[in-house]
């Protein structure tokens, strides 16, 4: 199982990133819509283990992943877990499989994704409901000195999931708590479309 490092930096600009990306030669590795569902059983006892099972779709392609904190402890300034990934060819099987195994949805959430490639890192600029966010993963030297490149400052970074994140957002916004974030529809065919142009 390989252990993935990373970080995410909260309140960015996302098109001065998209210049800078550019004028450092970073690869583009293009824009996407995602749309992600995480499974348990009824007592969430994957997530009392800190284990995330996900079924997610992008670009036409559906990937099954888990993520686990290491078996090992890592001592890390970045968040550390180890993943299993694997295509699914349908989607709709897959998820009619895991509920024949007893695991349901426990929240759904989605996100528009922009890839690139920078030295040893996928930077990854993220819009999602509550908010606009870069993810940095790499190795434990290449995640900051790329965040440094990028002019993102080290009190910008959380080692926090998008699903705490969005909990403390709805918090702070004295919004009822809900697992889930996904756009609202008309904001979502918005984004299909503008993506769908480029």
């Amino acid at each position: 199982m390989a252990l993935e490092l990373e970080l995410k930096y909260l309140d960015p600009d996302l098109g001065f990133l998209r210049g800078l990306l550019e004028s450092l030669g970073a690869r583009s590795m293009g824009r996407y819509f995602e749309e992600n569902l995480v499974f348990d059983d009824g007592d969430r006892s994957l997530k009392g283990k800190d284990v995330l099972l996900r079924l997610r779709s992008r670009k036409g392609e559906s990937i099954l992943t888990v993520k686990k904190p290491p078996q090992v402890e890592v001592d890390s300034r970045l968040k550390v877990f180890e993943e299993l990934e694997t295509a699914v060819h349908d989607f709709g099987i897959m998820k009619s499989i895991l509920e024949s195994l007893g695991f349901g949805v426990a929240f759904a959430y989605e996100k528009v994704r922009e890839k690139w490639e920078l030295e040893d890192c996928f930077i990854c600029l993220d819009t999602l409901p509550f908010g606009n966010f870069v993810e940095i993963e790499g190795s434990e030297k290449g995640v900051p000195r790329c965040a440094g490149m990028l002019h993102l400052a080290p009190e910008q970074a959380s080692k926090l999931t998008y699903h705490a994140l969005n909990l403390e957002y709805r918090e702070a916004n004295g919004l009822q708590p809900d697992e889930s974030f996904v756009f609202e529809n008309g904001e979502k065919l918005e984004l299909l479309r503008r993506i769908g142009k480029e």
